[in-house]
Order: C-alpha cells, then structure tokens, then sequence
C-alpha cells in the first residue's frame, strides 16, 4: 500500500480526488481489485458514481502493477491488455468466456470469436500470459502440499460446478476371479483352499468399500459445490458461505463421522490450484446471521474503519447499525473484540490520534 500512496501522490489530482484515491487503497483485496461493487464504494466514499468511475479508470491507467484498481478478473485482464496494445472487440468477446480459456478449448474460442485456429491461439496465450492477481501473482488459492487431487471441479456454464473423482487418485484394486477360479479347481489340500477362500472374500470386501467410499466422496464433492459455488469460482473466503460437516451429514442423510472420514486428507483440484476440502467449510457469524460467516463481518468492518472520516470516526454502536444495515447483526461487544482484533483503538483515540 505504501507503493500505492507514493504513486498516488505523485499524481495530478484535486484534494477530493486524491482522498477518494488514498481511501480507495483500503478497499482492494488481496488480489488488488476493489473489494465492492460501483454503488456500495460510492457510499462508502461518499461519492457521485460519476466521479469514482472516472477516477477509478484513470488510476487504472497509470498505477503500477498494471491491473491493480480493477472491479474484477474480467477488468484485471482487460487492463493488462490495453497496456499490451492488445485489447480489441474480438479478444473482448473472449474475456466474456474465461472459462473457454481456462479449459484451452480452440474449437469453441473459433466458434465464439469467429476467428480461425491460429488467432485463437494467439488470443488465448495473450490472455494466458497475464496475471490474474497484481498484488499476488502466484495461485490465489492456500497452496497445498502437492499431491494427487481426489476430486476435480471445474466451471460449468454461468452458475454451476461440475464435480467428478480423480481416476488417478483412486486405488488401483482388482480381484483376480479368473486366478481364484483356476486355484478352486487345482488346490486339494481343503485348510489350503478355505484360506485362499477368505483372502479372495476380503479382497472382495475392500474392493467393495473402497467404492463406496468413492461414490460418498462424490455426492459430498457434489454438494460442496452447490452450497461453495462463488467461492470456487472466486477463491475469495469472503464468498464462503456458511457450511459445516453435519449440515452436509444432515442432508445426505449420513453421519458426521462418515463425511469427516472421507474429507480427511482430501484435496480438491480447481482451475485456480489446490485447496483442501476442509477449506471449503464456515461456521456462520450466529444464529441471527446465519448466512453469514466471521470472515465476512471482518472484512466489512475493516473496510468501514479504514474508510471513515478522520475526524469523526465510528463509535462502537454506530458500527453495529452500519453492520446491520448489510445484514450483519453482531453485538456491540463482538464489534469490539473484533476492532481489537483488526488492531482499530476506540472511537476516542482515533480520534485524538488523528
């Protein structure tokens, strides 16, 4: 942020733009986007969304890294692009498609764009080569120790995750029927054959649970995608929503111990990078917010301390009622302990600090 503010300053801006400018470093994300949409940073900011679109379009253009200030992934790359001198209508139709890109589907990008196999490639490798994260360039996602993925999600259309098992990751166990057939009809010796009898019956048996297991890996995998939906696609946590293992028990009609025995360990493969399955779960904010999870109301009332006015800052109580407001509903004292726990003092000496 300290880079951002010097550049800032360095800028030909009027004094109400340059704190609008200042207030806006508050405001992105650990990828460098803004954090909201148009209407709520112009409340935020107090604001005309006139003023803040200009604004925000000319920062675009002249702060470093190249895609920082942009509203989304789909802007990040359009302002990468521009920079490149690479940005025209056609390259345009493909960013409304990124997940024709994720996917390196050719045929479908020269269906779309109306472009022959030689320009998809060129628009795709264009696209491919920028980042998708100016402050972070590596996966947005935790990195997980690199393994084999048990389960593979991948965008499918608008709104929807296809979910499906990871052949590789399955065990490769067979019951040789023709050898055991071939041992019945050669073996006299009767204590030699019941023996190979039970290995052949506990071959059977693990070959039956170890596909059962992969069968409710797949319907958790399923669910876990519908309920995580945005934060799949995003890898925001702030898209989290709140989800935890008896919820999915409760619905697929199974025990808790049963969904946690088949996450365990459990790696799940994203067009963003690994994330853990446990990843994947919230507990919400309370039970009068129970579409809500903690990491939400964090990261709302940062925003909220960082953008109020210096010399008029929020009391605790008015905190609550701006919380509220966004269907946050938390007490005064969680408001406080997480003030104390974003490193904001009291209303008072942010004030006098000030």
């Amino acid at each position: 942020t300290d880079a951002l503010k010097e550049q800032i300053s360095l800028l030909k801006l009027d004094a109400c733009q340059r704190k609008v400018a200042h207030e806006l470093i508050h405001c992105l994300d650990s990828r460098g986007f803004i954090a909201e949409n148009v209407d709520e940073m112009c409340y935020l900011l107090n604001t005309t969304k006139g003023n803040l679109l200009k604004l925000v379009g000319f920062l675009q253009k002249v702060i470093e890294p190249c895609g920082v200030f942009a509203w989304s992934l789909k802007d990040c790359f359009r302002i990468q692009l521009e920079d490149k001198n690479r940005y025209d209508p056609i390259i345009a139709q493909l960013l409304d498609r990124l997940d024709l890109v994720a996917t390196r589907d050719i045929n479908q990008i020269c269906s779309i764009c109306e472009v022959d196999r030689e320009d998809a490639v060129e628009m795709l490798n264009d696209i491919r080569s920028l980042s998708p994260a100016p402050f972070q360039p590596s996966p947005k996602f935790p990195e997980v120790k690199k393994r084999v993925a048990d389960l593979i999600f991948r965008k499918e259309g608008e709104n929807s995750i296809s979910v499906k098992l990871n052949e590789m990751a399955l065990p490769k166990i067979l019951t040789d029927d023709g050898l055991f057939s071939a041992i019945k009809e050669t073996e006299m010796e009767k204590k030699t054959l019941q023996y190979y009898r039970d290995c052949y019956r506990n071959a059977a048996n693990f070959v039956i649970a170890m596909q059962k297991r992969a069968n409710t890996l797949l319907k958790i995998g399923k669910l876990v995608a519908k309920k995580q939906r945005k934060f799949i696609r995003t890898a925001r946590s702030v898209d989290k929503k709140p989800l935890t293992m008896g919820a999915i028990a409760k619905e697929l009609g199974l025990n808790k111990s049963t969904i946690s025995r088949a996450l365990r360990d459990c790696v799940i493969e994203t067009e963003t990078g690994l994330i853990n399955a446990i990843d994947c779960f919230a507990r919400s904010l309370n039970d009068e917010s129970t579409e809500r999870t903690r990491e939400q109301v964090m990261r709302r009332l940062s925003l909220l301390l960082r953008t109020e006015d210096r010399k008029a800052p929020f009391t605790d109580s008015e905190l609550v009622k701006l919380l509220a407001k966004a269907n946050f509903k938390v007490a005064r004292r969680t408001v406080v302990k997480y003030r104390n726990s974003l490193g904001f003092k009291g209303a008072y000496v942010r004030r006098v600090a000030e």
